[in-house]
């Protein structure tokens, strides 16, 4: 029974879409240097709460259009596994326990969790449902789960003389891929949406623009770390990172190419597979050379 009832809550809470945003957090929390690992622990644990309230939150007003896609019909809101009422609850329940431990680590996290949190309500929730404007849902998914995850875990740091440029130049790759990576998952909604009129960015410009729009922000964010390379922008500790990932790229452009060729819906399905599958190995690799580089002083 308690059995159930925990993998009812992980799969409410859906955590394996989350991933990409612990990775950015984590990034951020030795981006500046490593802090101690308590205060990491009980950070983490408050972006945990919050990003799963958000999750909750988000299936609570979605429920009836998840009914209506084939993926998502079987979350706990949508096949009524769960109540409105007790999801809702457990929304609230979740962002107070995140506050609370924000405030007994440092209050002054407190500002962009708070940021973080009103962003992605705003995403969610009537009358701003940003979701449903387009350009905008995938602008808010860069900045909500790629910089401000980001930006909580870089003030973690004890550092005060850090360049607010450095900073913004480090999370824009982040913010892109995010940006990007949304665009593929409403690629996979896009015939729940029409039917529902929810009218996102694919929607409205099609599966083709969206395909090319999201290939094209994929290609900037790999672009960027080598720019900021060239022009003495990172150490040269880190020239090594920009090819490690490379051969695991191959496998996702190939299957771009073949849904840019056909953007079917299983052509789709299968580069959000590709995607997923390849970009876990992405961020373990990234996310161990800086961790190693940090430990070792480089």
């Amino acid at each position: 029974m308690i059995r159930s009832q925990l993998s009812l809550l992980f799969k409410v809470a859906r955590i394996e879409s989350w991933l990409g945003w612990v990775f950015c957090f984590g990034f951020g929390s030795i981006f500046l240097g490593l802090p101690s690992p308590e205060r990491i622990v009980i950070v983490l644990l408050a972006f945990s709460f919050a990003t799963a309230s958000i999750f909750i939150l988000n299936q609570y007003f979605d429920r009836e259009e998840d009914r209506e896609n084939a993926t998502k019909s079987s979350l706990p809101l949508a096949s009524g596994k769960i109540t409105p009422r007790t999801a809702l609850i457990l929304s609230l329940s979740l962002i107070i326990s995140c506050l609370f431990l924000v405030f007994f680590v440092n209050t002054s996290l407190a500002s962009l969790f708070l940021v973080y949190l009103a962003l992605w309500i705003a995403y969610s929730i009537p009358p701003f449902r940003l979701k449903s404007v387009p350009i905008i849902d995938f602008v808010v998914s860069g900045v909500g789960a790629g910089l401000l995850p980001f930006l909580m875990g870089a003030s973690l740091s004890s550092q005060s003389n850090v360049s607010i440029s450095l900073i913004l130049a480090s999370a824009i790759p982040l913010m892109l891929a995010h940006s990007s990576g949304h665009i593929l998952q409403a690629l996979g909604d896009y015939e729940a949406d029409h039917k529902t009129g929810v009218q996102t960015f694919i929607v409205k410009y099609g599966r083709k623009k969206g395909i090319i729009t999201m290939g094209f922000l994929s290609l900037i964010t790999g672009l960027l770390p080598s720019i900021y390379a060239a022009f003495g922008l990172l150490p040269s500790s880190y020239f090594l990172l920009f090819f490690l990932p490379l051969p695991l790229c191959v496998p996702i452009a190939r299957r771009y190419i073949i849904t840019i060729k056909n953007p079917t819906a299983e052509n789709v399905v299968s580069l959000q597979k590709a995607a997923r599958k390849y970009g876990i190995v992405i961020m373990a690799v990234v996310g161990a050379y800086v961790l190693v580089g940090k430990i070792l002083g480089l």
